[in-house]
């Protein structure tokens, strides 16, 4: 050991007491000491990017020597780990992380403290990354007025339609749609809301989210206590999307690192994890019999899993057309099942919506050796031109209709049968990335990245109300 980390070494045993961290309290590798290095350390030492050619987003990882050749870490020796070294060096070029502020006095001594302790694992697997397997977050509260509003990516309207869901910051809050009033708060929620679906009967709020690159949940909030009562699962990214199936048995999600997931939605058991799509997962949904999952992505493609088993039945390729009006390859950021039939509704990029059928894409898809004439057949699947060129980023099916929510600002209304055009709904002036249909009450609710979220009937396109979903930054209803 230099003289340099040696001198560093044996300060931090002067502040221990200033940290006011004991070594004899036990510390978990899971609880302590993973967060830290999961959040300071592995976007250079991740599964996709290595600097020195050491990698620790997993315990086995973690003990695997990089380039350097030095054991990273001896259990009951801090000052022959070369990961605690790195950690207390003081020369910038060599300190982890680089190019970043150094670890806190508490962090490096719990990382000590652990080593000293014998460095032991206590995850369920040393080949998973901790991502995968740390427990979830505990989410801190959301701010009590807003400084400026925070972009909308997920709404929902309650079973009855008389209050509308909207995805804060750390928070769901809850709203009049007729008023435009804020009826509650519920806090200490992932970061970002990417996904809000109330189960029937109006006691369990389906939320998902979580931390761009960092983080993904999804979880069950109790409405009577306002509390997680459930965690389904945590992911290595942010979650994109969540939805319960028809029945609410099983709920299905995808996430931005590139998996979907299924569980039971009454114990919380996962039934399969699926990790075939090349890009993030964009939308999920189920299908009206129960039967498939549809996952969108940005790799140009909808699967379809057997709700079951999580086995692939059939990929949908639609978006990647070579020829006929709608050419070109269109990444996807939804999928929407229609309520009542086997329709398939997904969009993205380009200037139109597919509608389709899983069963039918699977025999159109054949095999290798027929490709060429697939390629010159029509197919089954219909379009919803929906006008010049623009993203589209929500889609959402209710009663017989079609709703979508653009890039430039749009809500559409179309004709799920026949594809024709309702109605256009204009107000946002910003990116609109959520929009939910309540029937019974002719509802129709768009969120925007501006943190405006805007109410419409939609017997007669009528403006019902418009507002910040930011409590405190606006107390007026905005025009």
């Amino acid at each position: 050991m230099n003289l340099r980390v040696l001198t560093v070494f044996l300060c931090l045993g002067g502040s221990v007491a200033c940290a006011q961290v004991e070594a004899a309290v036990e510390v978990s590798f899971m609880r302590d000491v993973a967060p830290i290095l999961n959040r300071r350390c592995t976007g250079c030492h991740g599964s996709r990017k290595t600097e020195g050619d050491y990698r620790l987003h997993s315990f086995k990882n973690l003990k695997t020597a990089g380039e350097s050749d030095e054991t990273p870490v001896v259990p009951g020796k801090p000052g022959e780990s070369e990961l605690f070294r790195r950690l207390i060096e003081t020369d910038e070029e060599l300190r982890m992380p680089q190019l970043d502020d150094a670890l806190s006095v508490q962090e490096i001594t719990i990382v000590r403290n652990w080593i000293e302790q014998g460095a032991k694992f206590d995850g369920s697997d040393e080949e998973a990354s901790f991502r995968s397997i740390m427990p979830p977050r505990e989410h801190p509260a959301s701010p009590e007025k807003y400084r400026r509003p925070v972009p909308i990516y997920a709404l929902a309207f309650s079973p009855d339609g008389s209050e509308l869901a909207v995805g804060g910051y750390h928070e769901v809050t809850v709203w009049n749609p007729e008023a435009g009033t804020l009826i509650g708060r519920i806090g200490k929620l992932p970061e970002r809301i990417q996904a809000l679906s109330f189960s029937r009967d109006g006691s369990r709020l389906l939320v998902a989210g979580g931390s761009p690159g960092d983080y993904g949940e999804v979880c069950l909030v109790d409405l009577k206590t306002g509390m997680r009562s459930l965690v389904l699962g945590t992911f290595e990214d942010i979650v994109l999307d969540a939805t319960f199936s028809p029945d609410e048995s099983v709920i299905a999600a995808g996430s931005a690192d590139r998996s979907v997931r299924a569980w039971n939605a009454i114990d919380g058991k996962l039934l399969w994890s699926s990790s075939v799509h090349s890009d993030w997962v964009t939308g999920v949904s189920i299908s009206h019999d129960g039967r498939f999952v549809a996952s969108s992505s940005r790799d140009f493609t909808v699967k379809t899993h057997d709700a079951k088993t999580g086995a692939l039945f059939t990929t949908y390729n639609g978006h990647q057309r070579q020829y006929g009006q709608f050419t070109g390859r269109f990444r996807i950021y939804d999928v929407e099942f229609a309520e009542e039939s086997p329709l398939a509704f997904s969009a993205g990029e380009g200037n139109a919506v597919r509608v389709w059928e899983v069963e039918k894409a699977r025999l159109e898809n054949g095999t290798a050796g027929d490709m060429e004439a697939r390629f010159a057949k029509k197919g089954h699947t219909r379009y919803i031109d929906y006008g010049p060129q623009k993203t589209v980023y929500a889609v959402c099916v209710r009663g017989g209709s079609v709703f979508l929510a653009a890039g430039d600002g749009s809500v559409s209304q179309f004709e799920a049968e026949t594809g024709n055009r309702v109605r256009d709904y204009s107000g946002h002036t910003d990116w609109v990335f959520a929009v939910d249909a309540h029937s019974k009450t002719n509802r129709l609710a768009s969120g925007a990245f501006d943190g405006e979220v805007r109410v419409w009937n939609t017997t007669n396109g009528e403006s019902v109300s418009a507002f910040k979903a930011s409590p405190g930054f606006e107390t007026a209803p905005a025009k």
